[in-house]
C-alpha cells in the first residue's frame, strides 16, 4: 500500500510540472517491482522444489545403499525417477545431493563414504535418468549432522540418509 501512495505523489508532481525527475523514479520503481515479483516467484519455486524433494523419499522410499558401500540399490529406481521428474519440472535450480552417515566407524571413513554415496546418487541421476550434470553436485557430511540419536539402531538408520539442498542456478 505504501508504494501505491508514493507512486501517486510522484505522478502528481510530474503532471503539475514540478519535477520530471519524479517520472524517472516511477519508471525505476516499476523495474524494481518487476524484479521483486520475479524474485518472489523464484523463491516460491525454490521452496516448492525443496518440499517435493524432501517428500519424494517418504512417498517412494528412501535412497538405500548396501552396508559400507556406495552403490545405489536398484530397488530405489522409483525414487530416483521421481527425483529426475522434479528436476525436469523445475529447470532453473541446482540440487546438491547431501550424503550423511551414522557415527559407527571412524569419522574419516564416514566422511569418505558419505561423499561417495552422494557422488553415486549424482551419477545415477545423470547416467540413468538423464539429469544434466551441471544441475547437480554432491557433498558428504559424514556423521557431522545427525537428525536422530546414534545410541540406538533406529537412530543410526535415520542418520544414514541422503538429503537435497536446492539453490538457484
Amino acid at each position: 500500500m505504501f508504494r501505491k501512495i508514493a507512486v501517486a505523489v510522484v505522478l502528481t508532481l510530474s503532471v503539475s510540472g514540478v519535477s520530471y525527475a519524479g517520472l524517472d523514479a516511477v519508471k525505476g520503481l516499476g523495474k524494481d517491482l518487476g524484479k521483486e515479483a520475479a524474485s518472489t516467484a523464484k523463491q516460491g519455486a525454490l521452496s516448492a522444489v525443496t518440499k517435493k524433494l524432501k517428500k519424494v523419499q517418504n512417498e517412494k522410499g528412501p535412497i538405500k545403499f548396501k552396508t559400507g558401500k556406495a552403490e545405489v540399490d536398484p530397488a530405489c529406481d522409483k525414487t530416483m525417477t521421481a527425483i529426475a521428474a522434479i528436476m525436469t519440472d523445475y529447470p532453473g535450480f541446482h540440487v546438491q545431493v547431501d550424503g550423511h552417515t551414522d557415527n559407527v566407524g571412524k569419522p574419516e571413513a564416514n566422511m569418505k563414504l558419505s561423499q561417495d554415496r552422494a557422488d553415486a546418487v549424482v551419477k545415477y541421476l545423470v547416467d540413468k535418468k538423464g539429469v544434466a550434470a551441471d544441475r547437480l553436485s554432491a557433498k558428504g557430511f559424514g556423521d557431522t549432522q545427525p537428525i536422530a540419536d546414534n545410541k540406538s539402531k533406529a537412530g543410526q538408520a535415520k542418520n544414514r540418509r541422503v538429503d537435497f539442498t536446492v539453490t538457484k542456478m
